[in-house]
């Protein structure tokens, strides 16, 4: 394998094999050839994380027993230094790397990284590599989770939790042929939404408007039009800062609107659901109100727009007066472009009120409005 291929420049690659031929083959890391090589692999148990560590230029191997077909995450946490994730399917060599559905392996810097990918027999072969230390040893937490699929309505949300080491995947209908909209916001922390054509997450979609994976608790969505009857997502959060994080997430027809209009205003703001993702409109350069009634005062709350077709704002308040904007605990509001945005606050009422800024870069915007309980 290349060093291109696990994210090294390849013009240093280059270099090394004009200049200095035995480097080169120490940045191969299908060479085998180790000084800190562990021969046999490391029977792991699932659920139940190792903290372990690797030298310099070592290379620890693991295998642990699946079911065919099922999915599995494969996470290495807690990193000291730059060690590196491979995993190796069902080849017990440790020759050949596979790829991952999701994967966040081989990271060029100090970071955890991870596998999901669907079992291809009973045992899954795995490895931690030290050949990008820069001390004399690394060490980490490396764990695997068997995951499950949740089925769910579409243009119906779930609010959920899971913890770093595991990942949320979710089956949802879609019309095949027709935009839709898979959506991720009301996050804590750091979570990533990927989207599959296929319950084995061999097949990602192509998402015609992408704004995944941010960093942080930033809502994330992926507009696509799908060639299947069902699209699977994936909330994956090993760059989680927590333990856990919290989510909703959900699938719904993509907002489409030839000519946005405004909706609402400040004296009769029109009236949104909880938990009922609802198609929105701002004109160019125009402002829509919203309210949403029958919430708890005390109780948090996340206001979130996904799908933008165009550069629109949200701002949230907690009275009718639309005057003095609410404080945001976690604030997604106002970014540039496509980027959904999301307000989570404590509702001092039983109702909340916001509103849609498009920017004059846009011509009109169609969105989907949100609001849900937490995080």
């Amino acid at each position: 394998m290349p060093c291109s291929a696990w994210k090294r420049p390849l013009y240093i690659c280059s270099l090394l094999l004009v200049l200095i031929l035995p480097l080169l083959l120490s940045c191969d890391r299908d060479d085998g050839d180790r000084t800190n090589v562990r021969p046999t692999p490391v029977g792991m148990a699932l659920g139940q994380p190792l903290a372990d560590s690797v030298p310099f230029n070592g290379f620890n191997a693991y295998s642990v027993a699946a079911t065919p077909g099922a999915l599995y995450k494969i996470s290495m946490a807690e990193p000291s230094d730059d060690t590196d994730l491979r995993y190796f399917g069902g080849d017990a060599s440790f020759t050949a790397q596979v790829a991952c559905g999701v994967d966040n392996t081989a990271i060029e810097e100090v970071s955890p990284e991870d596998c999901i990918v669907a079992a291809p027999g009973g045992i899954l072969y795995f490895a931690v590599d030290g050949a990008f230390l820069s001390t004399s040893a690394g060490s980490y937490i490396v764990a695997v989770e068997q995951l499950t699929i949740t089925t769910i309505s579409q243009s119906i949300p779930v609010v959920d939790s899971k913890a770093r080491t595991a990942a949320g995947v979710y089956a949802v209908p879609a019309n095949s042929g027709a935009p839709a909209l898979a959506a991720v916001t009301g996050l804590n922390n750091d979570g990533d939404l990927h989207v599959f054509l296929d319950n084995t997450l061999t097949t990602p979609a192509t998402c015609t408007t992408d704004n995944t994976r941010f960093s942080g608790s930033t809502p994330e969505d992926c507009r696509l039009t799908p060639s299947v009857l069902t699209l699977y997502l994936v909330v994956d959060s090993i760059f989680s800062t927590t333990p856990s994080i919290v989510y909703t997430a959900f699938a719904n027809p993509a907002p489409v609107i030839a000519e946005p209009m405004d909706q609402g205003s400040p004296g009769s703001p029109d009236v949104r659901s909880l938990n009922t993702p609802t198609l929105g409109q701002v004109s160019f350069a125009g402002t829509s109100y919203y309210t949403v009634t029958g919430l708890t005062a005390g109780t948090r709350y996340t206001v979130s727009i996904s799908g933008l077709t165009g550069n629109a704002d949200l701002t949230v308040y907690n009275n009718s007066s639309f005057a003095t904007p609410a404080e945001c605990l976690i604030d997604n509001t106002f970014y540039a472009d496509t980027t959904p945005e999301a307000c989570t606050l404590v509702a001092a009422g039983s109702a909340l009120y916001f509103k849609v800024d498009a920017n004059t870069a846009s011509s009109g915007v169609a969105f989907l409005t949100l609001i849900a309980p937490g995080p």
